[in-house]
């Protein structure tokens, strides 16, 4: 069903009124349920240029009749990496803007196969999208097994084993490796630098063994320069993490998000003080929860009921404490879409809480400097217009009758079927 057919669009005469000034380039969008973050109630969006204005609907020209909808704000994806190279690249943007996410973070990417499809992001017609590009790691670190396994499958054109490093990923030891680095880190423009922190209790254990390749990350005492130096330039640190210490070490050295929840490999509890300092700090922590399915069938039944009590118990833990969480799910074969249903499925969060995550808190995440994630003037106008309340069925999120970005409604290029 096309917009035309759910909409009805009416021109109103071009005289004004008692209400203010006929405007040719205002469109207001009447008779919809508008989510404010709690509670949906009847309101009125005025879009002008890309942003929401103040003012009477009777002052816009067109007259768009949201009658018996809901409207929320985008949905978001915090932590992926199926974007920023030519294979897939399209067929993944249209896959976002099908489900209603408009803003993405890819956490990790290789930059001389994200520059020729850069231009493709970041337009009123397309994803919005932050790039980490390679993240700092250690000799023998993750992402560096990783990365070579999926260089052999043919993953990366044009790279070899010896051209991966400053690519996919940079290798530094010490605080004299890191200012040696810097400068080519920067020289290719990251929008945020990602650090890998994986097991730093264990750091000094595994770091000569060469049985802990790639499950090994940074020096923890390396984190507090690394944060230094790339608050100086002006960027922001997300932090890959495994383990409780991982999260201790990210939050005590001022990282700004934490970019998993961690606990996929053994069962690990996070500090309560340590979540609680994470709120204070507000560093707010990507959920990426559903990994733990991806490792489900090469363990029993036991393992898999003592990482997912810990995983759930880290979860109350950060939620009493006030952080914030906001949906990602690093699985490149699918998007925030399922990580939400995953959440979902745990029953911890009301509907309300788990829109708020994947929207407002995503989004503010991702692009801290805009005006995102709220239906309300001086806000980018930027909205999805769903068929029925996702507060009373939270499966309406799939039925999206219209997508706003920037003040522009965008074509649907793919259809959600509801469950």
């Amino acid at each position: 069903m096309t917009c035309r057919a759910v909409f009805l669009l009416l021109l109103i005469s071009a005289s004004a009124d008692a209400a203010g000034e006929l405007r040719a380039d205002r469109t207001a969008y009447v008779g919809g349920q508008i989510f404010d973050g709690v509670r949906f109630s009847p309101g009125v969006l005025v879009v002008e240029g890309r942003a929401f204005v103040d003012a009477d609907a009777s002052t816009a020209t067109r007259r768009i009749d949201l009658s018996g909808s809901y409207v929320v704000p985008p949905f978001c994806e915090a932590h992926n990496h199926n974007l920023g190279s030519a294979k897939g690249n399209d067929e993944a943007i249209a896959q976002y803007l099908s489900e209603g996410i408009f803003y993405v973070g890819v956490l990790s990417n290789l930059p001389a196969l994200t520059g020729p499809v850069r231009h493709t992001y970041n337009t009123p017609t397309s994803v919005d999208v932050v790039f980490a590009n390679g993240p700092i790691t250690a000799t023998g670190g993750h992402p560096i097994k990783l990365r070579e396994f999926l260089l052999e499958r043919g993953h990366y054109p044009g790279f070899t084993r010896e051209t991966l490093p400053g690519q996919g990923y940079f290798v530094i030891d010490d605080k004299a490796g890191l200012d040696r680095s810097w400068p080519a880190i920067v020289g290719l423009r990251p929008d945020i630098i990602k650090i890998i922190l994986v097991n730093s209790e264990e750091f000094e254990k595994r770091r000569d063994d060469p049985a802990f390749f790639g499950m090994k990350g940074l020096d923890p005492d390396l984190v507090p320069h690394v944060v230094e130096r790339a608050h100086g330039a002006g960027m922001r640190v997300f932090a890959h993490i495994d383990s409780a210490h991982d999260f201790h070490v990210a939050v005590s050295s001022g990282v700004d998000v934490i970019a998993h929840l961690g606990g996929y490999n053994h069962p690990t509890r996070i500090e309560p003080a340590d979540a609680e300092r994470a709120a204070q700090r507000r560093i707010p922590v990507v959920t990426t929860a559903m990994l733990l399915e991806r490792r489900r069938e090469r363990m029993d039944a036991d393992s898999y009921a003592a990482l997912k009590s810990a995983q759930i118990e880290n979860l109350r833990v950060l939620r009493r404490a006030g952080v914030r969480l906001v949906v990602g799910s690093d699985e490149p074969r699918a998007t925030s879409s399922q990580e939400v249903a995953y959440l979902r499925g745990l029953q911890l969060f009301s509907n309300a809480d788990l829109l708020r995550m994947w929207s407002s808190d995503c989004a503010t995440t991702l692009f801290p400097d805009r005006q995102l994630g709220a239906l309300r003037p001086g806000f980018e106008a930027s909205f999805l217009v769903l068929e029925s309340d996702p507060l009373a069925r939270f499966e309406a999120t799939r039925n999206i009758k219209l997508r706003v970005k920037e003040g522009q409604p965008l074509e649907a290029t793919r259809s959600a079927e509801a469950d």
